[in-house]
Parts: structure tokens; C-alpha cells; sequence
């Protein structure tokens, strides 16, 4: 869609102000929705890729459950012969809804992220205390790393992979914590790091060494609570991954020893022994806050949300300091608002619609973020206590205010400006062609009006299609964005 052609008054053009030094300009969308793009009919994952590509999303970040495929669930041995590494013996049709996949992507020139998680078949777990949570109890990870050999022997084509899903929670990794004698102490990071050790390796051997590899994918909080399914704080999951305390000291002698960990080992020797935790393109991570604002810290210190990002960041570059290594970016794989209706818990439609773009903002903000993702596209429905209602549309395909918000974004930084000042106009025209500028209106309707009248246009910046100006104001209403017939929600400030 072309702008319309407006002959700009002199006194009216705007130059864009100076983003911030510390801003992401290239940030990807990522957005994911699962059961509309791997469990269902054809129709709807093509669908459901195009309204995606509609709305500006760059890749779809897409499940790949071990349990999805792998033969023989509920065996407790693996089948006599199977070589998992090998896709060509997984049963017939188990790749089906993944080709699929790949191949609509494809079409449509969308990228892929597969994240390659738990739960996987009962022959490749440990003995488990529970039933419930026996396949995905002590994972085998030289299994785990055949599995990931035979996804990516499947797709060459596929070269951004995700390293299992939340780690730091049980629903997806247990046991959490394990008995130490009288102690609970942390099993899940030393779990992980073998699971990534030997996904890292498995990626290697296949050709998908140059890829863009991701490790993480944590949780934001987790309990103060321990035991088998307690979830892990990610701070204190981050550093028991590195084999480090709370105060980012090697562990040593019982205190490692209980936690998988070398008691004398040395980091040059542990950052030879883990490469992936290293070498890795960056930390993926799900900054949820689902009901409260995106500016609103967190309680606990351990705890990251979309509004301490930097503290994260932070964290992670200490830790890998402790063994030489630099800085890790940042990749938000999992993100979004619960609304009500239909969850009691969520917040209203508008809210999310706002929350979303504050959020978009503060990933903006920080230099470190490479991918912020929306997930869902479409409410999963009932029962709400145990599913996402964040998505853009009601679970019917009725449109939330957040489905307008996404395909163009809107935050201002400063909603109260002094007199004679300039107003902060921040954006996204993620609905436009990556790669080349474009001009935005920014439409002015003063309170009490009934008419938007054009204040400014202000060019995007190329890469990805974000704004980030200054404009004059003269009077208190509310600000929006016009590209052709593509429009942003209004916001409110205030003058004086």
C-alpha cells in the first residue's frame, strides 16, 4: 500500500528527532500460535500465516514437541532398532504438520524459529516419582540431542533453533529441585546444561553450526517455594546454569558437587567443556507481565520482566564475564497481555492494545533486544485457568483494539509536555516492507474536535519501519499515526 500523495505545508514538516543512542533499530516481530499453525487443517495454517504476514510479522516461532513425534510414547524402552538420530525412521506422517510448515513459511516468506522442547516418550526419560510429570522427568540428553539431529537433518532449510521451552518451570522440565540431604537444591540448570550440551553438539554435526542458536528460553519469575515442581527464579537459574552462586563464585566442593556441577573445575576448563552455553547467538527469554503494566518492576530481584530488561542483560554479562566471554543479546520469544473478557484475570481489551505498545517501546529502548514475540493470534478459549488468552483476536476471530495496535504501534514516552516544548512521538509501521523508509502522518484532534487535522510527517527508519520524533503542539488532544489508510490507535497528552 502506497501513501497518499499530501502536499506538506513548509511549516509543518517535522525533521525526526534523534532516536535513542541505546535503541534496537532492527528488532524482528516474531509471532507464534501454535495451534493454528501446526495442529489444524490446511486452510487454516495458510490462513493464519497470511493474516500474521499482514500484520507484519517477520518469523513464526514454531513448537517442535519431541512427544509430537518421536515413536512409542508410553514405552519404557526404546524400540529395539530406532536410530533417533535418523528421520527417516520416525513413523509415517510424523513430519507431516512440520513440512507443512516449512514449506507454507516459505511461500509466504516468512522465517522460521523452531524450538525443540520437552515432553518427549517415556524411553528417554528417568525413573519418575509421578506420573503426571514422567515425560518430562530427567530427560535423557543423549537422547535429546538424537532428536535434535533428526529434526535437523529433516529441515536444512530451517537455521534459527531454540533450545527447550522454559526450562525454569516444571510444566515443561522436572524435577525443579531435588533433596541434597535435609536440602533442596536446584536440578533443573544442570539438567539443562546437558540438554543444551548436547543439542549444541547435534547442530554442529548436522550442518547447523552457523546458525542462529538460542539458549534460555526462560520464564520470568518463579516461586519462593521449593520442591520437585517448583519453578526456579530465572536469575537463580541463569547462575546455577554457569555453575555459579549468588554471588557469581565458582561453586565449589559439596555445594557444586549437588548442583551437577565440578567442584575444582576451573572456567577455562568449564567454558571448553560447555561450548553452547558460550558460543550460543544470544539468551532467549518470555518477559511476560500478563496483567500488570509493562513499566511496573518486579518484586523480587531474581524475577525478569519486560520493565528490567536491562538488569537481565546485566546479569548474564557478569556471568559470562566470570569465564571471559562478552556481552549476549537478547531474544523475547514468547511475550504478550491475558484480556477480559474472557479471562477474569486479564486486563481490558484497550489496556492490552496499550500495554502492547509500551512494551514494543521498551524493547526498543534497549540495545540488547533482537526479537520481541506476540503470542497468540487467537485466544485459546476455556478453561481460562489454564490457557492463553492473549491473543489479538477473541478465540471466534472477533478483532481486539490489540490487533490494530500490533500492525502499528504507538507509545508516547512523555505524555505531558511543557509549553513550547515537543512532543515524543514513538512508533512502528511493522505492517510496511522491511528495508526502506516511508512517510507517516502524525494527525493531531484536539479534545472537544470531531476531526484528526495533520500536524507533521515524519519519515521511518529504514530497517525495520520505526519512528521516533519530536513535534510541535499547541494544544492538549490526542495523537495518531497515518500511513495510506493503515492507522495507529490515538493517544492522550496533555500540554502544560
Amino acid at each position: 500500500m502506497t501513501p497518499r500523495r499530501i502536499v506538506i505545508a513548509a511549516l509543518a514538516l517535522l525533521a525526526l528527532g534523534t532516536p535513542p543512542a541505546l535503541a534496537s533499530r532492527t528488532q524482528e516481530s516474531t509471532f507464534q500460535d501454535d495451534n493454528h499453525l501446526i495442529y489444524t487443517t490446511n486452510d487454516v495454517v495458510a490462513s493464519t500465516m497470511d493474516r500474521m504476514k499482514a500484520l507484519g510479522a517477520d518469523r513464526l516461532r514454531i513448537t517442535v514437541l519431541w512427544s509430537a513425534i518421536a515413536p512409542d510414547l508410553a514405552a519404557t524402552s526404546k524400540p529395539a532398532g530406532f536410530d533417533a538420530s535418523d528421520p527417516g525412521q520416525y513413523p509415517a506422517g510424523a513430519w507431516d504438520n512440520y513440512d507443512r510448515v516449512v514449506q507454507y513459511a516459505s511461500d509466504r516468506g516468512l522465517a522460521l524459529n523452531f524450538n525443540i522442547t520437552m515432553p518427549g516418550p517415556l524411553w528417554a526419560m528417568g525413573p519418575s516419582p509421578r506420573g503426571d510429570i514422567a515425560n518430562r522427568y530427567a530427560p535423557n540428553a543423549a537422547e535429546f540431542g538424537d532428536f535434535v539431529r533428526a529434526v535437523a537433518r529433516r529441515y536444512p532449510q530451517v537455521s534459527y533453533w531454540t533450545i527447550q521451552n522454559e526450562p525454569n518451570q516444571p510444566g515443561w522440565l522436572d524435577p525443579q529441585w531435588v533433596r541434597s540431604g535435609k536440602r533442596w537444591v536446584e536440578a533443573a540448570p544442570s539438567i539443562y546444561r546437558g540438554l543444551v550440551d548436547a543439542a549444541w553438539q547435534a547442530l554442529q554435526d548436522t550442518g547447523h553450526g552457523g546458525d542462529t542458536i538460542l539458549i534460555g528460553e526462560t520464564a520470568p519469575k518463579g516461586v519462593s517455594v521449593r520442591g520437585i515442581t517448583r519453578a526456579i527464579s530465572p536469575g537463580r537459574f541463569i547462575k546455577r546454569l554457569y555453575c555459579l552462586d549468588d554471588h557469581l563464585q565458582l561453586l565449589r566442593g559439596a555445594a557444586a558437587t549437588a548442583r551437577g556441577c565440578s567442584p575444582s573445575e576451573s572456567p577455562g576448563a568449564f567454558r571448553a567443556a560447555h561450548p553452547g552455553l558460550f558460543d550460543a547467538t544470544g539468551w532467549a527469554h518470555h518477559p511476560y507481565e500478563l496483567i500488570f503494566a509493562p513499566n511496573r518492576p518486579p518484586r523480587h530481584s531474581d524475577w525478569y520482566t519486560i520493565a528490567n530488561l536491562p538488569k537481565l542483560s546485566g546479569l548474564l554479562r557478569r556471568v559470562r564475564a566470570r569465564f571471559g566471554a562478552g556481552s549476549m543479546p537478547l531474544y523475547l520469544t514468547e511475550f504478550g497481555y491475558q484480556t477480559h473478557p474472557p479471562d477474569p484475570l486479564g486486563v481490558s481489551p484497550s489496556q492490552q492494545a496499550r500495554y502492547l505498545n509500551q512494551a514494543e517501546y521498551l524493547a526498543y529502548r534497549s540495545r540488547a533486544v533482537r526479537t520481541l514475540a506476540q503470542f497468540l493470534l487467537f485466544d485459546d478459549g476455556p478453561p481460562f485457568a489454564m490457557t492463553f488468552q492473549s491473543g489479538l483476536e477473541y478465540s471466534d476471530g472477533r478483532a481486539k483494539p490489540s490487533q490494530a495496535a500490533y500492525r502499528f504501534p504507538l507509545f508516547l514516552p512523555a505524555p505531558r509536555v511543557a509549553r513550547g516544548g515537543r512532543l515524543h512521538v514513538w512508533g512502528l509501521l511493522r505492517a510496511a516492507p522491511n528495508g526502506q523508509p516511508h512517510n507517516v502522518d502524525v494527525l493531531f484532534r484536539a479534545r472537544g474536535a470531531r476531526r484528526y487535522h495533520r500536524i507533521a510527517r515524519v519519515r521511518t527508519q529504514a530497517a525495520r519501519g520505526y519512528i521516533d520524533a519530536r513535534v510541535r503542539v499547541r494544544r492538549s488532544g490526542l495523537i495518531r499515526l497515518r500511513w495510506g489508510a493503515v492507522r495507529s490507535r490515538a493517544a492522550a497528552f496533555r500540554l502544560g
